[in-house]
């Protein structure tokens, strides 16, 4: 995957601590990782209403497939 490289300030410490951790040359692994940890979860939290909306009707949604399904079926065989 490309890269896009930018000019990021920080707070030293926050810095410091994540070279301590990562090493001197680890920080943009560490913002990958952070950013990545971060999207997933906005994404998560973004998209709930969507996902708990289509759990609230499957079951009357596989109710109404069955239905569409036997009724199709019901003419193929006639």
């Amino acid at each position: 995957m490309p890269n896009t490289r930018l000019n990021v300030s920080l707070p030293t410490t926050i810095v410091d601590d994540i070279k301590a951790l990562y090493g001197p040359r680890g920080i943009s692994k560490f913002l990958e990782e952070a950013a990545h940890e971060k999207l997933v979860a906005l994404k998560k939290e973004r998209f709930k209403g969507i996902i708990e909306g289509y759990q609230a009707t499957a079951e009357q949604t596989v109710e109404v497939l069955k239905r569409f399904e036997a009724s199709v079926t019901e003419r193929r065989d006639v």
